[in-house]
């Protein structure tokens, strides 16, 4: 039972049973039945009415600090529900409870917010004091999937619906102003859509704001791709197949009404997808839903799993300097010493070794002149070294750069979807980049360093689906189209993997790339009548309208064109034909004849019928 009273819970608790029960004494319950004190004889009601019609909340918090029967006093003092909240003050004054009032006083006054609730609706936001209650039930600490990357959320139920509970400071050095926080989330409640983690609604608190988030879900791709949940394995071999063909689709779509609406995701990695035990998949944590963490949550350090899946021109070299270790000399013996050499005896300044090569340790620096080989610079060096630069959390162009890793992510389900690893796609990206004296360091499998490679994986993904294909139409089976699709969003992908932002799709244009595949693939299911995974946003349904109105309007011109080219070479060149006409006296106008096989129905005819021309025929007598 939750700790706190909606109307709905008030109105079926507080009834003529409960209160008379619950008033105790003989004497009490006999008071409910008599008429109001201050009533004058102007009303038959009786205190146990007023209770019904205006005191529930009331009773329920006398009852609670364990004095119901003062009700009687709170009524004949005119106070019902609509009085509520009492201020201490205001409580005070009242003095309800005799020489009790302090400690009554305060308990009544806390407990009042338990019958006072703001209710969380869907895209609103509330604001409660330090004192009231905030109608949700924390769950067990055990955190959702949709809220990996923070170290804020936890898990809440309202109205036995479990959503994410994200905690933003508002107030302090690193908080952000409510103003601020409030006309953010105005902008992320208005994104809706089955495959996007959205915003459900909001509330602050003391120096916090909180966001509630949903679905909640506790499996990631990652956690997927490494070993798939029982739910998943109950389906049929061909349903798993096109639940994983179906959910790129799902995917690129999200992603391209997140750019359709002025969003990036900017963090698309197998972590930030996630799975519920419907196997529908969704996109979580873009940008935009962490640009009011805390600054200590801001920072992201370095991830193998986000290195991997960025995008080239978000990871870039770039040149840092850094203090190394001091050099040091070696003694014949094999020892080292840290004396500090002399201004005198300093040898020439050298170029530190890992200024040319960064990868390996740096050497000592011997000396030039020096008999006893036993002196060295303790002094901290500058050195550069070239290191990843992380990319930007909220660059503007970063829109092909979640094309890029989303296209990662397509190529990882159709991998699982025909029967490869992980680990061996991995391993596959990474084959060139296994050195010997790496000192055990694992090999370089990121995207973007290992196009090539990837290219080549691409290729064997595409074979591995031709000849399923063949296979399908040599055994008459039903599942040639199928693999015909994988095949074709394997080779989609290729143009989001491209090196140069400028030359790869848009999520729009992948989107309807993949859902042509996908759709055909999935054609001979009625649910998703070859739509897809069927979650076309409005955007790319008007978009895709207004492509089908311009296509046939072209259709029409050209049917048209077609049409009067036919009628030009039945009817010819006007003007040109030769008939054995002859002038007639009233018209002296020349006109140029012809021999082709048939005239026009133009202004000959049509002079012909008004008399201007008259037909020459033989033994014709000539006129004037």
């Amino acid at each position: 039972m939750t700790s706190w009273w909606t109307d709905e819970r008030i109105n079926a608790t507080v009834d003529r049973a409960y209160i008379i029960k619950e008033i105790g004494h003989k004497r009490f319950q006999d008071a409910l039945h008599h008429p109001l004190a201050f009533g004058d004889g102007l009303t038959d009601d009786t205190y146990l009415d007023w209770i019904l019609q205006k005191g529930r909340r009331c009773f329920i918090i006398l009852n609670f600090i364990g004095v119901p029967e003062r009700i009687f006093q709170l009524i004949d003092k005119s106070l019902d529900d609509d009085d509520l909240p009492l201020s201490e003050e205001a409580l005070y004054d009242l003095n309800l409870f005799g020489g009790k009032s302090e400690t009554l006083d305060k308990k009544f006054y806390r407990q009042q917010y338990s019958v006072l609730v703001q209710e969380l609706v869907p895209g609103g936001h509330q604001d409660f004091g330090a004192e009231e209650v905030v109608p949700v039930e924390p769950r067990n600490s055990r955190k959702g999937s949709i809220a990996a990357t923070s170290t804020t959320s936890d898990r809440v139920s309202v109205h036995q619906k479990l959503y994410a509970r994200k905690k933003i400071a508002t107030s302090g050095e690193n908080g952000v102003g409510r103003v601020h926080f409030v006309m953010h989330l105005k902008a992320l409640q208005s994104l809706k859509h089955p495959h996007l983690v959205s915003v459900w609604s909001t509330y602050t608190q003391n120096d916090f704001s909180y966001m509630l988030l949903y679905p909640i879900t506790d499996l990631t791709l990652r956690q997927f791709l490494n070993e798939q949940p029982k739910f998943f394995k109950n389906l049929e071999k061909q349903q798993r197949r096109e639940t994983l063909l179906r959910w790129t689709h799902c995917l690129v779509t999200a992603l391209a009404y997140l750019h359709d609406n002025g969003f990036n995701h900017q963090s698309i990695r197998p972590s930030n997808v996630t799975i519920d035990s419907n196997n529908t998949i969704y996109l979580a944590n873009f940008a935009a839903m962490n640009a009011l963490d805390s600054g200590e949550d801001k920072g992201q350090t370095y991830r193998t799993e986000i290195y991997e899946h960025a995008a080239p021109e978000n990871w870039r070299r770039k040149p840092s300097i850094f203090d190394t270790a001091p050099d040091k000399t070696t003694h014949l013996g094999g020892g080292r010493t840290s004396r500090r050499v002399t201004a005198s005896s300093r040898p020439p300044s050298t170029v530190s070794s890992a200024t040319m090569f960064p990868n390996q340790r740096a050497h000592s620096a011997t000396t030039a002149t020096s008999s006893s080989n036993s002196s060295s610079n303790t002094r901290p060096k500058k050195t550069i070294i070239n290191t990843f630069s992380p990319p930007e959390r909220f660059s503007p162009g970063a829109s092909p750069a979640d094309v890029f890793s989303l296209c990662t992510i397509i190529l990882h389900l159709t991998s699982l979807l025909l029967g490869h690893g992980q680990k061996a796609f991995a391993s596959h990206r990474s084959r060139h980049n296994r050195q010997a004296g790496r000192g055990g360091a694992p090999a370089d499998a990121s995207f973007h360093v290992n196009l090539p490679e990837v290219g080549t994986w691409m290729e064997v993904l595409i074979g591995d689906a031709n000849e399923r294909e063949k296979k399908d139409k040599k055994g008459k089976g039903t599942g040639a189209s199928f693999w015909r699709s994988v095949g074709g969003v394997v080779h989609s992908a290729e143009a989001g993997l491209r090196k140069d932002p400028t030359q790869r799709h848009t999520a729009r244009e992948l989107e309807r790339k993949v859902g042509k595949y996908v759709g055909r693939a999935l054609s001979s299911n009625s649910s998703t009548n070859g739509m897809g995974c069927g979650c076309r946003s409005e955007e790319g349904e008007v978009e895709e309208a207004q492509l089908k109105a311009e296509k046939d309007k072209e259709v029409e011109r050209q049917q048209y064109e077609q049409q009067e080219y036919e009628q030009k070479e039945y009817e010819g060149p006007a003007f040109e034909w030769e008939p054995k006409y002859r002038l007639s006296i009233t018209d002296t106008t020349p006109r140029v004849a012809s021999s082709t096989k048939s005239a026009p129905y133009s202004a000959i005819d049509q002079e012909r019928r008004m008399g201007l021309i008259v037909p020459m025929m033989e033994n014709w007598p000539l006129t004037a």
